[in-house]
């Protein structure tokens, strides 16, 4: 009986690229309504992707007079979705509850409106 292994193993390694996701572009832009809210002085962004982190805010900025804030983010990625949470004067919200999952649209640019504390 022949060893069949060495053409084997070169198999499986010519379909390792295939499994791969290719990386691209996609910027998220994040709307976060923080209405009705006391005391807000600053609002942030935490994510899994770089440019964002766990460690420290990403910071969004307000955006007219209704309490609405906004950030825009590109992050370099072969996922399909990215998980975030938002703090405001340092808070996290949605304490022991599962991060945002931000499913990336068809396109380059997905749009993430969002109420703060509130889970879609």
């Amino acid at each position: 009986m022949k060893n069949n292994r060495p053409v084997l193993a070169l198999a499986l390694l010519a379909l390792l690229p295939a499994c791969v996701q290719k990386a691209a572009d996609k910027t998220v832009v994040y709307l976060l309504d923080v209405h009705g809210l006391p005391n807000v002085r600053q609002v942030g962004l935490r994510g899994r992707d770089k440019p964002l982190s766990w460690d420290y805010d990403q910071p969004l900025t307000p955006i007219g007079p209704d309490s609405l804030y906004r950030a825009v983010v590109t992050i370099h990625t072969g996922y399909a979705a990215t998980e975030v949470k938002f703090t405001v004067n340092g808070d996290f919200e949605l304490k022991n509850q599962d991060n945002r999952r931000v499913a990336f649209g068809p396109g380059d640019t997905t749009v993430y409106r969002a109420r703060f504390n509130v889970m879609k």
